[in-house]
């Protein structure tokens, strides 16, 4: 695995979270895992697993890196395959990046089986305590984005009709008693989360000029009131989607959580500060990723010629706002 790596540096009083060094993950380089999963190679349940962050205990780490604050990874389901029934232990979010999926899932008390079908950035969040699944139902194969709210992977908890097999040790009953919410209310369709220009004060600045989409939580926002609010309420991460033109992008900022950064559109470029306050920057293409622990100062800008679309998650619901390398509090008010 190529992996590019600089030590967080000494400056940026944000977080204190430095476990690893900025990581740039490229999505080439990352092994696909056809068969990370008991049931993975039913008829059905076929899928390769790329994972940027996390893994199962007790096997090999595939991914670039371990989970802190939250796993993600993608995965690729050929038509007509894709997850059973299955319940985690934290959030969980899906985000469509090619193709079509039903999102299903079972109502804890009655056991009646609900679902969506979410097309290109569309998303769902799925609380502990609800099983649910997914399944390609477009033509070709589908990539799926999957988020956990939680650093510490564990093997699912499957519905009984997929235990045939099941690793000895790994869980059957859910330790939550009541979901915290309906699935069914956290639907965000990508055209219907409102486009935010006016999140940070900074933002008047040309270079700075950038949309922000926040599907759920404040993602680090100065502006309270102003403008649309997150399309969700805060959960166990945030994450956000950036759209702006050739040149923009963020100034040079710290958060006291860690962050990954994926191109969905377009080339990006995410740049840092090291331990010796030189600047480092990594281009990323689309389903690349930048990971950047809190205690560096970093900052992205659209690389490509026109429009982009770049998708952050944050390991925090609700952080303060951004510690910036430069004062931007003249433009306040």
């Amino acid at each position: 695995m190529n992996v590019q790596a600089a030590q967080a540096p000494a400056r940026g009083a944000a977080g204190v979270t430095r476990v690893a060094p900025v990581t740039v993950i490229r999505f080439a380089e990352l092994v696909p895992d056809w068969g990370e999963y008991h049931e993975s190679h039913r008829e059905g349940n076929h899928r390769a697993i790329y994972r940027y962050i996390g893994g199962l205990p007790g096997q090999k780490l595939r991914a670039p890196l371990p989970g802190w604050n939250f796993c993600c990874g993608v995965a690729m389901a050929p038509p007509g395959n894709g997850a059973p029934l299955h319940d985690h232990h934290d959030e969980e979010i899906f985000m469509v990046w090619d193709g079509e999926f039903e999102i299903f899932w079972e109502a804890p008390k009655t056991q009646e089986r609900k679902g969506a079908v979410l097309g290109r950035y569309d998303a769902v969040r799925v609380p502990p305590g609800v099983m649910r699944g997914f399944r390609n139902v477009g033509r070709g194969d589908g990539f799926i984005h999957f988020i956990h709210g939680q650093g510490q992977y564990r093997y699912p908890i499957y519905h009984e009709s997929e235990r045939d097999g099941l690793p000895q040790g790994a869980p059957t009953a859910s330790t939550v008693r009541e979901p915290a919410y309906d699935p069914a209310t956290q639907i965000l369709r990508h055209e219907d989360v409102p486009l935010n220009w006016n999140v940070y004060h900074e933002a008047k600045l040309p270079g700075n000029r950038r949309g922000l989409r926040r599907y759920i939580g404040g993602v680090s926002g100065e502006r309270e009131g102003e403008g649309p609010p997150p399309s969700l309420p805060d959960g166990e991460v945030a994450f956000t989607m950036v759209e702006c033109g050739n040149g923009c992008g963020a100034p040079l900022h710290d958060h006291p959580c860690e962050e990954i950064f994926i191109p969905v559109e377009g080339r990006w470029v995410v740049y840092w500060l090291d331990e010796r306050e030189n600047l480092r920057q990594a281009v990323l293409d689309a389903w690349d990723a930048c990971w950047v622990p809190s205690g560096v100062q970093r900052g992205f800008r659209n690389a490509s010629r026109r429009g982009g679309k770049l998708h952050i998650i944050q390991g925090q619901g609700g952080s303060p706002p951004p510690d910036y390398f430069k004062d931007y509090s003249s433009l306040k008010g």
